[in-house]
């Protein structure tokens, strides 16, 4: 593959983000490169339209954030209309971080010359810059690597994620409290999610050597399970407070980062945390993707990892006991 010159683009550039936040999240360093490169063009992210504030935010000059609507439930807008709306901005180059072939067909169809991604899903023909993907790489390393080595590799290392937030009052300022932002999921999070039952027990262990002040976090379809643990924390005069449904995405951010604290499972507020600087205990289970190639780097960071021979996808996360968590978490707060 013949290095793409940035003389060679003349105008704005698209990305494409994958469709999770966490992924989403650790796609910054690969578009700071992309920054490096070229400094003149306008950079538009194209996101799912419900992470698309998250993303407006840490835009700065020439860089926008375009909702793709194509996956909003309330609109079927076809990959030939999206190619037609997108080539009013006259692409002149597409980094693909989503490894799909509509992607692929979205940019042809758009009429952009330059189009960069991984070769795989049967697109390579739609490529003018493609690389084999080693499925063993850490994401932050793939997408660094596909603008790197499309360009010559002029870059040895790459950064950390780094998300933009806001001071918010939905988080006490406590003189005599720790505050510890808590995510463990719901039963839509299937194995990665942690039982409120075992939760508990951890959140009390906590509580015991701690002057905390929890703050539950989640979607709405996870308020149930939150208010439920909250109810039991309650019980035993532990402060806590439910933002389960409450919170955009960027407050979301803006409440891990007001936190001393976060414990999560594998998921979108554990990059979250990360990429705010708030150290984070993580559960992990059986994830989505191999915990190798998504784990966070960070040194206020700690993975918990189950090292069950459960054969059950559900019963493996029971293996972290509370008693681990409760360990983990007091000496990052120290």
């Amino acid at each position: 593959m013949k290095p793409l010159q940035t003389t060679q683009v003349t105008g704005a550039i698209l990305v494409v983000l994958p469709k999770f936040i966490g992924d989403a999240i650790n796609t910054l360093p690969a578009i700071d490169m992309l920054r490096e490169f070229y400094p003149n063009n306008d950079i538009y992210l194209l996101a799912r339209p419900f992470m698309c504030e998250i993303f407006a935010r840490n835009a700065t000059n020439k860089l926008h954030v375009i909702a793709d609507k194509r996956h909003d439930s309330g609109d079927t807008h076809s990959v030939f209309a999206k190619a037609k709306y997108l080539k009013q901005y006259q692409f002149a180059m597409a980094v693909l971080f989503r490894g799909s072939l509509s992607e692929a067909l979205l940019c042809t169809f758009a009429g952009i010359k330059y189009i960069l991604g991984y070769r795989q899903n049967g697109r390579t023909p739609l490529l003018s810059h493609g690389l084999k993907l080693n499925p063993n790489h850490h994401y932050l390393h793939r997408y660094c690597q596909l603008v790197n080595d499309c360009h010559g590799q002029p870059f040895r290392y790459y950064q950390l994620p780094k998300l933009s937030y806001q001071a918010t009052d939905r988080v006490a300022n406590h003189q005599t409290h720790t505050s510890v932002a808590v995510y463990f999921g719901g039963k839509n999070k299937g194995p990665r999610h942690y039982p409120n039952e075992l939760a508990l027990q951890a959140l009390q262990l906590i509580a015991k050597q701690k002057e905390v002040h929890f703050y539950l976090l989640g979607d709405p379809s996870e308020k149930e399970e939150s208010q439920q643990l909250a109810s039991q924390l309650v019980a035993h005069d532990i402060a806590v407070t439910v933002l389960t449904g409450t919170t955009s995405l960027s407050e979301l951010v803006d409440c891990i980062a007001a936190c001393q604290l976060m414990i999560s499972i594998d998921s979108g507020p554990m990059h979250m945390a990360v990429a705010v600087d708030t150290p984070c205990v993580a559960v992990v289970g059986f994830g989505t993707s191999a915990w190798s190639v998504v784990a966070p780097k960070n040194k206020q960071f700690t993975a918990l990892i189950s090292q069950s021979c459960c054969l059950d996808e559900n019963e493996i996360i029971k293996a972290i006991s509370p008693e681990q968590i409760t360990q983990a978490a007091l000496e990052l707060l120290s």
